[in-house]
């Protein structure tokens, strides 16, 4: 996930430009929930909304990194959940862009190794967490890195409906292609949800 972290990290900056100097402009907050497994002893990393790029930027830069698990499933319901539940969505638009290379655990969502196989330790269901995003008015839009999370787009689509889904899994990009790739997706999630707000 590293070149994806640094490629979102990049993408926020010239999203947060680009929004600036739409007509009218338009304000954008930007915080960040990372997520790993539960087996890892910093599982969430949360950087509530901010309107400071600086402060985004080197939440970003010093503290998320790709580290830790275990098997191949993630904390993904955990994940969803924490940005959620403990972030503060102020704003009428919301957006959620989730970008992740493994599914949740459970066999519902995957056949390959795991730890968790009958899922989500904690008790968390998609049902529960996707619900919740929807009361909360908060759009939810998909980077796909790996086919590991075809299975659980499949099931999210038959919770939330459709959604749009950006394919980054397309190999090894030169860093520069990826961050356009991940601006645009961007671009086109905020665009989106203001069009429907």
């Amino acid at each position: 996930m590293a070149s994806y972290i640094t490629a979102t990290k990049e993408c926020i900056l010239r999203v947060e430009d680009y929004m600036g100097k739409m007509e009218p402009k338009i304000k954008v907050r930007f915080g960040f929930c990372g997520y790993r497994d539960h087996c890892d002893s910093d599982r969430l990393q949360i950087l509530d909304f901010t309107e400071s790029r600086r402060e985004f930027e080197e939440y970003v830069q010093n503290n998320v990194s790709a580290t830790g698990g275990g098997d191949t499933p993630e904390d993904v319901l955990g994940g969803l959940n924490a940005a959620i539940t403990q972030m503060t969505w102020r704003n009428n638009i919301r957006v959620l862009l989730h970008i992740c290379d493994a599914p949740p655990h459970g066999r519902r969502f995957t056949d390959v190794s795991d730890d968790y196989p009958e899922g989500d330790p904690n008790g968390l269901t998609a049902e529960i967490v996707l619900r919740n995003m929807r009361s909360k008015g908060i759009s939810y839009f998909f980077g796909k890195i790996t086919s590991y999370t075809n299975k659980m787009v499949e099931i999210f689509r038959s919770i939330l409906g459709d959604f749009d889904v950006f394919d980054f899994s397309e190999g090894k990009e030169k860093p520069e292609e990826l961050t356009f790739k991940f601006f645009e997706a961007t671009c086109s999630a905020i665009t989106t949800a203001i069009s429907l707000a």
